[in-house]
């Protein structure tokens, strides 16, 4: 394995500010995740959604290192996977890990996958509301609305028995017991 070029890296990331006394220095944990991103590389971050989606054996790693780093790349090609027709579990497995890995910039794509036609991919692009408006608190009640609202009139049971107890949790949050 190669030395890793942390100046490169702190460059690339833009955490050196240039003071006239030397330079001063940014980390912290999303600087952490950031630069592991950058090290591992978004075409290896790819592969790794595809190796979870094709279940085989030590996905379930690839899915926590997914979880974990939460990368652009790896949310871009579960997006693809999704929109290729070639395999309704793989395009359902592909939203399933997206949930994990989402941030506040799929918000956009999720009406996309409430008006699939598979099930799978439904229940689990409100699950992605789930995360990011319960679990990761990235998104508030307003920005969900209109996403709740769709998943409520779903002709599926679960997809609207989800989108209802998605509500009841933020209303719980929003007034909690005394």
């Amino acid at each position: 394995m190669d030395a890793i070029d942390w100046r490169g890296l702190a460059d690339i990331l833009g955490t050196i500010s240039w003071t006239e006394n030397g330079h001063s220095e940014s980390g912290g944990g999303h600087i952490a995740r950031d630069a592991l991103i950058e090290i591992i590389g978004d075409a290896a971050l790819r592969d790794a959604v595809d190796f979870y989606v094709s279940r085989r054996p030590g996905s379930e790693v690839a899915r926590s290192v997914l979880w974990l780093l939460r990368p652009l790349a790896a949310m871009e090609r579960c997006r693809e996977i999704f929109r290729a027709p070639d395999d309704d579990q793989q395009a359902a497995d592909a939203i399933n890990l997206l949930q994990v890995v989402a941030d506040r910039r799929v918000l956009e794509w999720i009406p996309e996958f409430l008006a699939s036609g598979n099930i799978g991919v439904r229940v689990w692009g409100i699950g992605i509301v789930d995360q990011l408006l319960i679990m990761k608190e990235e998104i508030d009640l307003a920005e969900a609305m209109p996403l709740l609202e769709t998943a409520l009139r779903d002709p599926a049971e679960a997809v609207r028995s989800q989108a209802q107890q998605i509500l009841d949790m933020a209303a719980e949050q929003d007034d909690p017991p005394p």
